[in-house]
């Protein structure tokens, strides 16, 4: 009689075990209440279900999308109005978004955004970034990359080095690098010790140009360059095609990178495959396994829809669902 006991004792021992597998939570993305039904759809996300404060006047409308249905989760950002978000990083519930106060070309300062998921708010901000003498500004910064070095804020002729533990206060700049004129940077990623710099064109692919990260990350090393490095120069490893008109860039966690291009009005992934339907006026993303995070600029003060309906500045969407969708709709 004693086997069959030990033995209903060890199958419920089992049971109990498997149980608590199937329901441990996910830990492929930043922490979110949606994360249990990424994959087989998530809920489309109500104007009353974005976190944080509306910048503005609230309207109580949400923008329709081609992939509205399949966005998860969004956040407001309590910024300023002009705050015109361009690059993304996470690292567990915080967000770090990178932007330009919106005006005309030349002042439009880079702008860094610390926010907590969990509340929507900002926890730290800078409004500008100089290189501690006032000398070197950064102008429409336009991507972010988050590497153990710190957070790279990438501008058209400039790379930026932060301190991710203090934006906002006048150290948190650790350096600054010169992008040769045939460089110019558009926006940024991480990969594999490489940084990833890409370009923006209107018409054709763009360039994006691969720089080992501890080179640049050498003593001395003030400027990168396309190749024939001298002193104090890095050449670029490598060069690889990106689509026309691109906007963000980002590496899936097995290493494939995904590209972003948009306008205010629609946006296009493209993945590894045909383009999908994307978050209208996306700037920048970052894949997980189960989720697409994305930064809009569409609802900033100089891009907003005149009939009043607003795209979140910060999504997360199921990218089962949105590799799902049909065609892609968006032109350029």
């Amino acid at each position: 009689m004693i086997r069959p006991r030990l033995h209903a004792l060890a199958l419920l021992l089992a049971l109990l075990l498997a149980l608590g597998a199937c329901t441990a939570a996910p830990e492929s993305d930043p922490g979110s209440r949606s994360e249990r039904v990424v994959g087989i759809g998530c809920d489309a996300v109500d104007y009353a279900d974005v976190r944080g404060p509306e910048p503005g006047k609230p309207n109580g409308g949400l923008r329709d999308h081609p992939v509205a249905d399949a966005v998860c989760d969004a956040w407001w950002l309590d910024l300023a109005d002009d705050f015109v978000p361009q690059g993304l990083e996470l690292d567990a519930r915080t967000a770090y978004v990178v932007g330009h106060r919106a005006g005309a070309v030349g002042h439009r300062l880079c702008q860094v955004a610390v926010v907590d998921l969990g509340s929507g708010r900002t926890s730290a901000f800078t409004g500008a970034l100089d290189a501690g003498d006032g000398s070197q500004l950064c102008r429409h910064g336009g991507g972010a990359a988050l590497t153990d070095a710190g957070l790279w804020v990438i501008q058209t002729g400039r790379l930026w080095l932060l301190d991710p533990d203090r934006i906002g206060r006048s150290d948190q700049v650790r350096r600054v690098w010169e992008l040769a004129d045939e460089v110019r940077g558009s926006t940024i990623a991480a990969h594999d010790g490489q940084l990833v710099i890409a370009g923006y064109r209107p018409l054709g692919p763009g360039k994006a140009r691969w720089y080992p990260e501890a080179s640049v990350l050498a003593v001395g090393v003030t400027d990168l360059v396309e190749s024939s490095a001298g002193s104090g120069q890095v050449a670029m490893a490598k060069a690889t095609r990106v689509p026309p008109r691109l906007q963000g860039l980002a590496f899936t966690p097995t290493g494939v990178p995904w590209h972003v291009a948009s306008r205010i009005s629609c946006g296009l992934l493209h993945p590894a495959g045909r383009p999908r339907d994307f978050v209208p006026g996306a700037e920048d993303l970052v894949v997980t396994r189960d989720s697409i995070w994305v930064v809009s600029e569409a609802s900033a003060s100089p891009y907003r829809d005149p009939g009043g309906a607003l795209v979140p500045r910060l999504l997360r969407l199921d990218r089962a669902a949105v590799l799902d969708s049909g065609p892609a709709t968006c032109e350029f």
